[in-house]
């Protein structure tokens, strides 16, 4: 069995003087199968969810670059706080059923919030979507989205909509066809995450999968896996900044597996020898 819940008290509990809660100051002494969901995860990728205006690495913030990397072996924290023993105990998530969805974040932002920035399908904002999406799906800890995140679900900027009307909390199917593209991202990252044992592995050994992390430029980051599936190794770049990056690949036998537009490209891979990787977009590669 598997128990997972959020990492707080909510303030002054009932408990009996000297007991711990179960919480992520706990993850030490507790089942590797019990855990929660990582907050600093979904803050770094989007921005604080105490601080509307305030972005992520997705959407213009700025020094994001560590705790990106150190959300890659599932759980973002201070150096040394809260360390769980295996990615089993970690939650990664970039929205879930209270505060802000992703996309109304977005819309904070990098529209002002705006009543317009909910529905239209921006350009600017997809990127960033799609960017968030590629960040959570390369990350270790057990992925969990919130229904409709993947076609842009949007309580017009509520954050706790629990007492709002139902056309604020339901789920709207003609957005699903209106944002089908961003859908069909997603359906191309759960699929393509399947074949990739470095990321799907939830044991103590799992971080150790990753090779390789660093930040090679002012809001561009990358990563290299140890894979042993389909592909021997997976490398990952995610450039949040306005400029394109490029940098040669130092071996051979890469092809690209997913980019900034199309997570499908594992379908019918072709070898490159360069990476290029356009603003505001993640590329995703594979050496056999």
């Amino acid at each position: 069995k598997l128990v997972f819940g959020e990492p707080w008290t909510c303030g002054a509990t009932a408990m009996a003087r000297g007991a711990a809660p179960a919480d992520k100051r706990a993850f030490a002494s507790l089942d590797e199968n019990i855990g929660a969901f990582c907050d600093g995860v979904r803050d770094a990728v989007k921005g604080s969810v105490q601080k509307r205006e305030a972005p992520g690495f997705v959407n213009g913030g700025s020094g994001k670059e560590k705790a990106i990397l150190a959300s890659l072996t599932a759980w973002c924290g201070a150096k040394g706080q809260f360390s769980p023993k295996a990615p089993s105990q970690v939650v990664t998530y970039l929205s879930c059923h209270d505060d802000l969805t992703l996309w109304d974040k977005l819309a904070a932002t990098m529209a002002n919030g705006s009543d317009a920035a909910y529905d239209a399908p921006d350009p600017a904002m997809l990127r960033a979507n799609r960017l968030a999406a590629a960040v959570a799906f390369t990350c270790q800890g057990r992925l969990f989205l919130l229904s409709g995140e993947e076609f842009a679900r949007t309580k017009r900027g509520i954050g706790d909509a629990y007492h709002a009307p139902i056309e604020y909390n339901r789920l709207d199917w003609r957005r699903a066809w209106e944002f089908c593209d961003l859908a069909d991202y997603y359906r191309g990252l759960i699929a393509l995450r399947k074949q990739l044992p470095a990321l799907c592995d939830k044991t103590a050994a799992a971080p150790s999968r990753l090779l390789f992390s660093a930040a090679v430029a002012p809001r561009c980051v990358m990563a290299l896996w140890e894979n042993g599936g389909r592909w021997k190794q997976v490398l990952a770049v995610y450039n949040a900044s306005g400029r394109r990056r490029k940098m040669p690949l130092g071996s051979d036998g890469w092809e690209v597996l997913a980019d900034g537009e199309n997570s499908f490209l594992w379908q019918s891979p072709h070898p490159v020898s360069m990476i290029d990787v356009p603003p505001v977009s993640a590329m995703i590669l594979g050496r056999r």
